[in-house]
């Protein structure tokens, strides 16, 4: 772990989505399991994103647009 919070949490969505943990072959439920997973460090990610220069603000337009998707499509619990 680093010293620096941002980049904890980009560590811990790495280690969530590394193999064997998301496969293609994942069915919709374990893909929704795996997004409900990621989704608050998401958030914690997002305004610092939005803060690269030039492309950050795009970037972290195209991640809630995802998130809108994924929302959508799984159900809450």
């Amino acid at each position: 772990m680093s010293e620096h919070p941002i980049l904890d949490t980009l560590d811990r969505i790495e280690a969530i989505l590394e193999p064997p943990q998301v496969k293609a072959t994942l069915s919709p439920a374990d893909l929704c399991k795996q997004y409900k997973t990621i989704r608050p460090l998401l958030l914690v990610l997002l305004p610092w994103i939005a803060q690269i220069p030039v492309y950050g603000e795009k970037i972290a337009a195209v991640i809630k647009f995802l998130m809108g998707i994924a929302d959508g499509l799984c159900p809450a619990t």
